[in-house]
């Protein structure tokens, strides 16, 4: 009679059917969870005989029944309210997850990629930028006379290593001619810039040490001959400088460097006709921008060949040219 009732009820209540884990061959006592939705009350009842000789039986075997009544090794488990607390907090907790490593790798190379690709209108927080110059270019300046403007190059970026700084003029010429020689020097010096003395700049690319060097940004100030006359000797003077200039220049800059020439844009500065000489050079001109010393706190236009006054360079102009137009 019992067998009979016992039937019944398997007949009444059959046996939850009970899918295989895929690819878990440490699963030896499989058991199904319901949906989160079960009523705040469920339970199941999970059957853990097996669990003591799993090892001697083979690990392939997934198919535990589930039984309705529990038996003296069964466990009954509630995964009720409990259950659900723990599937929210594991919820919330996902949505709020910090990023891992590779989550941050993976942003900071996105966004790397963006800023090399594209074309910023402003320069990166991270350059420092003074005037038309910023702290990645690699610059050259040539014909300085108490070296304030690469001084105030080298105290915009801070860390001046970028700069090389040449005069014409030897060092002991420079400290008996201009009283703040020494300052500017030891700025540029303790910022890491090359400083360098008698360089020509009509052969500068012979030099021992700037020879083997290219430059984004060359940069020649206020050129002058030394002539003080406004003669037709005196122009074939100044213009056979520019022109030595810019011969040896065009062999130091990169494909997309400039060569930049500020002078005086007036009078007989005008009868120089800076941009064709750079025409003749196969330089291409790139743009002519008004000078503003102000936009170089500390430098001084100083007069060359001796003497520590200022010259008024107003009205001036930047002359930029490269290789090829951009």
């Amino acid at each position: 009679m019992g067998q009979i009732i016992s039937y019944m009820w398997r007949w009444i209540r059959p046996k939850k059917k009970i899918e295989k884990p895929k690819n878990d061959d440490h699963q030896t006592n499989y058991q199904p969870i319901n949906s989160v939705d079960e009523p705040e009350n469920s339970h199941y009842i999970i059957n853990i005989s097996d669990h003591a000789s799993s090892t001697a039986e083979n690990v392939g075997n997934h198919d535990h029944d589930v039984d309705l009544v529990p038996s003296t090794t069964d466990i009954v488990v509630d995964l009720g309210s409990e259950y659900q607390e723990v599937v929210n907090k594991k919820k919330r907790k996902k949505k709020t997850k910090k990023p891992d490593q590779v989550d941050l790798f993976i942003s900071k190379l996105v966004t790397e990629k963006s800023v090399a690709t594209s074309t910023p209108s402003h320069v990166p927080s991270n350059v420092k930028k003074i005037g038309q110059y910023t702290s990645s270019q690699k610059i050259l300046l040539v014909g300085e006379g108490d070296f304030s403007f690469s001084a105030c190059l080298a105290m915009a970026f801070g860390n001046a290593a970028n700069i090389t700084a040449t005069s014409l003029n030897s060092y002991a010429f420079l400290v008996t001619n201009y009283g703040s020689f020494i300052a500017n020097w030891t700025e540029l010096v303790n910022r890491g810039s090359m400083v360098l003395h008698d360089v020509n700049a009509t052969n500068m690319s012979k030099h021992p040490v700037l020879g083997s060097m290219v430059f984004d940004r060359i940069i020649f100030n206020f050129p002058h001959a030394g002539r003080f006359g406004h003669s037709e000797t005196e122009l074939r003077a100044h213009q056979k400088l520019i022109r030595g200039f810019f011969r040896n220049a065009k062999k130091m800059i990169e494909k997309d460097g400039e060569i930049h020439i500020t002078s005086k844009s007036n009078g007989f500065y005008l009868e120089w006709d800076i941009p064709k000489i750079g025409s003749d050079h196969n330089l291409c001109l790139i743009e002519e921008i008004k000078f503003r010393p102000s936009k170089y706190p500390g430098y001084n236009t100083k007069y060359g060949f001796g003497g520590d006054r200022d010259f008024d360079s107003n009205p001036s102009k930047t002359y930029k040219f490269g290789l090829s137009l951009k």
